[in-house]
């Protein structure tokens, strides 16, 4: 890990606006200061994500036989972006957030995928790291699966598909069984990632997913299996190794513990069977490559207002808005300079950002994450009850939290890390016990308070409230009867003036319907007595400069 101060030095001197040709030769504008080789790093490092083997993935037809399944130009349907040209770490040139890990011959996603986004302002497109992404993940995987099948079974399929690996007429057998157990393998997973709610263009059920692959795959338990029906927004990602905690509900302050259920969600595996025995909690977690994530994500700066592209900032209307801020939102909304936690409780006298928080009662939004988080239970199997005294069925959030535990005590038991690189991998988030010695820190507070966020970059972040369900932040302050009822995602190019993404009906967008159980767009109702519309726009012209 000694080479991580090189890159934070590195980087860190790279803050101004730049701008930069990807494989396709357009020129993206970048506001954030990551150079060339810190964004491929972030886009392409695996992290243990296995989503199929790699060689197969490769060569998969696309169902209607026009090209290969991983063309960039054919899954930026499902919103991924192009890669910025070839690289070492992606040969093959997928989009960003796909990565390779050669050494298990798999392909999986990173981060980035979910986690990366371009906006479009007078036909200049601007990359925005860290920001959530158009992506429509539950729809790319349940074509992922389908693709496969028809691979296998189509016998022209499997053909083009063959001759794209670069199979010996008499290997071509045994090929189409791996790509048969491939099938199978991703069709059970579709199964269990195929939402009852659709999500649409940037968010996904992810904690539910997550809860999912642990206590159904990892287990090989189906009677755990729960329906996916709560999505959130992606969340951004600057200024996450500052923040108390990143995730909608207080479930987790340690870096490592987020990143690990990260990536045991997202196609990466666990050893929990009944009879795992020995390699009980071996894992595919990548624990160097996380680590690293976490060093990167520490450079990466909130987007700034570029006045010149995006318009200029009303000084004596963004004074106004951050007075009525400060009176309205500011007691949850913490906003630099920033209120921080207090060094005394942490081992370490290390501070972090304060996260807002309120009871999901309180504030109103749509129950549906919160509930389904709440509401879950797991049976546990002879090999996961011990971690809780023997119990065969516990709360969702407590098997989420205690399984993922185990699979990085078992990866970081192997690290042999030294007890400093412990504690930083845990980003020092330590208290003291009784008697002074260090700690795990988590937030003290229950899963039914939702987080309300720093607002820095909020206008790349759209559309808003942890389910997505308004699509610009001048709807958020307004009465509920003033917001879209419908309206559709997928789109951006930015709305400037309300704060959001453009939200009306185009081809290729996903139509957003709010009087679906999990899509309310009520609740957020502040100040009580309401704004007028010269104080909402006050305030938008506010956020602008934050």
């Amino acid at each position: 890990m000694k080479h991580r101060l090189g890159l934070l030095i590195v980087a860190a001197v790279l803050t101004a606006p730049t701008t930069f040709a990807t494989a396709q030769g357009e020129v993206v504008k970048q506001l954030q200061g990551w150079d060339a080789n810190l964004r491929t790093l972030f886009y392409h490092t695996p992290q243990g994500s296995h989503m199929m083997q790699a060689d197969l993935f490769a060569a998969l037809e696309q169902p209607g036989g026009g090209g290969r399944f991983a063309d960039s130009n054919y899954l930026a349907q499902f919103g991924f972006l192009p890669p910025d040209g070839p690289s070492t770490l992606n040969p093959n040139g997928y989009p960003i957030g796909f990565a390779i890990e050669e050494r298990a011959n798999q392909v999986g996603l990173t981060c980035a995928a979910c986690h990366t986004a371009e906006v479009e302002v007078n036909g200049e497109r601007i990359r925005i790291d860290g920001a959530p992404a158009h992506l429509d993940f539950d729809s790319f995987y349940q074509a992922l699966a389908t693709t496969v099948r028809l691979n296998a079974v189509s016998d022209a399929l499997f053909e083009r598909f063959a001759a794209n690996f670069g199979a010996a007429e008499k290997d071509k057998q045994a090929l189409r069984t791996r790509l048969r157990s491939a099938s199978l393998k991703l069709t059970g997973g579709s199964v269990l990632r195929r939402p009852a709610l659709a999500s649409g263009y940037g968010r996904v059920d992810a904690l539910t997913q997550i809860v999912n692959s642990l206590a159904v795959t990892d287990q090989s338990a189906p009677q755990n299996m729960y329906p996916v029906a709560a999505p959130t927004s992606y969340p951004p990602l600057w200024l996450t190794p500052d923040l108390e905690f990143v995730q909608w509900v207080p479930i987790a302050a340690s870096p490592i513990a987020r990143n690990g259920g990260q990536v045991l969600g997202v196609f990466g595996n666990s050893n929990m069977l009944p009879d795992a025995g020995a390699d009980a909690f071996s894992s595919s977690i990548l624990l160097k490559e996380l680590t690293e994530l976490e060093d990167w994500l520490k450079i990466l700066k909130p987007p700034v207002w570029d006045e010149d592209l995006m318009g200029p900032i009303d000084a004596d209307l963004r004074d106004k808005g951050a007075e009525l801020f400060r009176e309205n939102c500011a007691a949850c909304h913490n906003m630099a300079p920033y209120r921080r936690t207090d060094p005394a409780v942490n081992y370490f006298k290390e501070t972090f950002i304060e996260i807002g928080r309120v009871d999901y009662s309180v504030v109103g939004t749509d129950p549906a994450y919160v509930l389904s988080l709440l509401t879950r239970r797991v049976e546990t199997n002879t090999t996961t009850a011990p971690l809780f005294n023997g119990a065969s069925e516990v709360p969702a959030a407590s098997f989420f939290a205690a399984t993922v535990q185990a699979n990085l005590g078992r990866a970081i038991a192997e690290a042999q890390l030294t007890q400093e690189e412990f504690f930083e991998l845990n980003g020092k988030r330590f208290t003291k016990s009784d008697d002074g010695k260090p700690i795990p820190y988590s937030p003290q507070w229950p899963p039914t308070y939702l987080k309300a966020s720093p607002l820095a970059g909020v206008w790349a972040t759209g559309p808003y409230l942890h389910n997505g369900s308004v699509p610009t932040v001048y709807e958020l302050l307004s009465p509920v009867e003033e917001r879209r009822k419908v309206f559709w995602t997928g789109g951006r190019a930015l709305d400037l003036r309300r704060l959001g993404y453009s939200s009306g009906d185009a081809p290729g967008r996903f139509r957003f319907d709010t009087s679906l159980p999990g899509n309310g767009n009520g609740g957020h109702l502040y100040p009580p007595g309401g704004l007028v519309h010269d104080e909402r726009m006050a305030i938008v012209e506010y956020l602008k400069s934050q």
